[in-house]
């Protein structure tokens, strides 16, 4: 299908691709630099590669073509144009991947299929404040609103040393379907609120967050 969703917000713009392509077909339609390639190359499965390629055909739509480079990596893993003139943040589930770019914000992002099984690891991501705001009405959604507001605020981060349960909290809120949250991180070193913005796209949550 292509492009499925996109948005433009304060100091950033986001994109969703359903991905319907083989994975010949996203490789025919993207140019990969060699350490692109190289890590192409590397990857195991075919949903990892069609995840992988599809959220490069989202950069045409989302940055002017003169600023349109490469993606790469940093130390910790968290991706950037070479070009250095945007920030970006990625993720993908299921039939989707999204992209967010800033020029100027560190920016964080994810989208995840709403599933059941999630009750079975929450534990392992929520605080005991946040285990109790999520005994109610939407259960389900809430728990996923959270993980995916702990996933987007790690990759604003992105310096890895983070734990969700014990360094990123989300203050309680109700379930609308799509709105916002605020959520902190809390380290020794770095201890900061941030505004975060959800959404349903049929069975899935999207969550960004920009660096105010």
């Amino acid at each position: 299908m292509g492009l499925f969703y996109k948005k433009v917000v304060k100091n950033a713009s986001i994109g969703v691709w359903e991905i319907n392509e083989t994975v010949d077909e996203l490789y025919n339609k993207v140019s990969l630099s060699e350490k692109e390639q190289s890590i192409y190359d590397s990857l195991k499965t075919i949903s990892r590669k069609r995840h992988w390629l599809s959220y490069r055909l989202i950069l045409p739509y989302l940055v002017k073509p003169e600023e349109l480079s490469a993606i790469e990596y940093d130390e910790y893993g968290k991706p950037f144009l070479n070009n250095g003139v945007r920030h970006i943040s990625v993720s993908h589930s299921g039939k989707f991947s999204a992209l967010i770019v800033s020029p100027n914000r560190s920016v964080g992002i994810d989208i995840e299929e709403v599933d059941p099984k999630i009750f079975n690891i929450a534990h392992k991501f929520l605080s005991k404040s946040e285990v109790a705001s999520t005994v109610e009405k939407n259960a389900l959604q809430k728990l996923f609103v959270i993980w995916a507001a702990k996933e987007a605020l790690y990759k604003l981060y992105g310096k890895r040393n983070l734990m969700f349960k014990d360094n990123i909290r989300i203050f309680p809120f109700s379930f609308k379907g799509y709105g916002s949250v605020q959520g902190e991180i809390y380290s020794e070193e770095f201890t900061k609120t941030f505004d975060i913005f959800y959404q349903t796209l049929e069975k899935y949550i999207l969550v960004y967050s920009v660096d105010n």
